[in-house]
């Protein structure tokens, strides 16, 4: 939830730079040169700010991706219980790799349980 409104404040603050920039080269456009260096520092000024923002959208972006990658990339063991017989088998296994039925342990065997087989992941 915080991550989505912290995008959303830099998505909005990136257009609120950019908007500034199209104005003030408008306007520079538009005025009379006679005072070129007012126009010429808040339009440095608000390059730097949107490269500030963009480089921050960036960066975020990167870290969040790197952590989900983490997460996912995360070993869990997990334990699986017949019910009939009470035998219980530990699997390590990625947390990508852990479907409903069906794993992948990290040596590569897939293991799918039966009906009566379940399931339990240790943290």
């Amino acid at each position: 939830m915080a991550k989505q409104l912290l995008i959303t404040l830099a998505v909005a603050a990136i257009v609120i730079v950019i908007a500034r920039m199209k104005r003030a080269r408008h306007e520079s456009t538009g005025a009379e040169k006679s005072s070129s260096a007012l126009p010429e520092t808040s339009r440095k000024t608000s390059m730097i700010v949107g490269y500030s923002l963009a480089a921050i959208m960036i960066l975020a972006t990167a870290g969040v991706s790197w952590m989900r990658y983490q997460d996912a990339n995360a070993i869990v063991q997990v334990e699986v219980v017949d019910t009939r017989s009470g035998e219980r088998t530990v699997y390590q296994v990625r947390r990508k790799a852990l479907g409903e039925r069906e794993f992948r342990t990290v040596d590569g065997r897939v293991v799918s349980l039966g009906a009566s087989d379940r399931m339990e992941r240790i943290e």
